[in-house]
């Protein structure tokens, strides 16, 4: 019994071919070191030409991932202009809107609000505090639009935002990792939050 996958447009064969090359944000992945040990094995596999882009079956596992504890992965049309994606902590759902045209920006997004779901999870800051510049250097030569759309954020959510971008640029083996370590055994319930 083959499983349905999770419903997102298809991407053309172009298109398809085109998220398949290596990206240079993989260069990057030295200065993430995350609040736990990353093991070595798992700091190269970013590295080229190993990185390998994500494919429609990674997106697919994700949002099982999610389900698995407790987060609801829903798709939608979102009305709001150059809206994505989003993560509501209070009700534990990401929604990825249907404006993507391939796997990449797929996966970008969807590892990105898994991302403020890790967050949630940890009560804050999933990185260790001396690779924020690290990061925002990546980030900032490999990826400048996304780095600048940091900016239109306030103050106080610019380092969720620069984590849940730099984390989306991960091979994608490592985002379930990363929730896994983060997320495993708590819900949004468990952690203190303010009201």
């Amino acid at each position: 019994m083959t499983r349905a996958r999770f419903p997102f447009p298809t991407a053309t064969a172009a298109l398809a071919a085109a998220s398949r090359r290596p990206s240079s944000w993989s260069v990057a992945l030295a200065a993430l070191l995350l609040t736990a040990p990353v093991p070595a094995s798992l700091a190269q596999a970013g590295t080229p030409p190993g990185r390998r882009p994500p494919s429609w079956a990674d997106i697919d596992n994700l949002p099982t991932l999610l389900t698995a504890h407790g987060t609801k992965v829903l798709q939608q049309d979102c009305n709001q202009r150059g809206l994505q994606g989003l993560y509501h902590d209070r009700s534990d759902t990401i929604v990825i809107c249907r404006v993507h045209r391939d796997p990449q920006a797929v996966w970008n997004t969807l590892a990105h609000e898994a991302t403020h779901r890790m967050q949630a999870c940890a009560g804050g800051s999933i990185t260790d505090p001396r690779h924020y510049q690290a990061m925002a250097r990546a980030l900032a030569t490999y990826e400048p639009q996304e780095w600048r759309s940091i900016a239109i954020y306030p103050r106080e959510q610019q380092l969720s935002e620069l984590e849940a971008r730099y984390t989306a640029r991960l091979p994608p083996e490592q985002v379930p990792r990363l929730f896994r370590r983060y997320c495993t055994g708590s819900s949004p319930s468990t952690l203190s939050r303010q009201p």
